[in-house]
């Protein structure tokens, strides 16, 4: 079976299961049948990559479900086989952190508006994914810049 290095191990299980529970299931953008029919698999097949004791995910397979998620599930196991953008030299980490504040910032305070009603309907839905996916290159380089 053809994997990959750093994701051929428990840890990297725990990593793959962890990252599909985050984007994939009940409540989320993709459910298990969407990424059952975008990648040609079967669902019970799927679902076992988040069992307790899942099984190795083969490289083919990675990529298949990998393709249909969000760009942000792939960077999380990315990193973790060694692929992540090398930290820029002239960027300031407070001015980052900074700006990482201010879009988590807007992103609440917008959350916090939108939710004034109790209600969040599909165009305040529509607002706040697009202020998260503006937060979610922010956030990653201050998650970057701890090592």
């Amino acid at each position: 079976m053809t994997t990959f290095v750093g994701l051929d191990d428990e840890n990297g299980k725990i990593l793959l299961a962890d990252t599909l529970r985050a984007f994939v299931g009940l409540g989320k953008r993709i459910t298990w049948a969407d990424l059952a029919e975008a990648t040609g698999e079967k669902e019970r097949t799927l679902r076992s990559y988040v069992e307790t004791d899942p099984p190795m995910m083969s490289g083919p397979m990675l990529m298949r479900i990998f393709a249909a998620l969000p760009p942000e599930a792939f960077g999380r196991v990315a990193r973790r086989m060694g692929f992540a953008t090398p930290r820029l030299l002239d960027v300031d980490d407070e001015a980052t952190l900074r700006h990482a504040l201010t879009e988590a910032s807007k992103f609440v305070a917008e959350g916090t508006e939108a939710l004034e009603d109790g209600d969040l309907n599909h165009i305040e839905r529509a607002r706040l994914a697009k202020r998260a996916e503006s937060a979610i290159p922010k956030l990653a380089l201050v998650a970057n810049s701890g090592g």
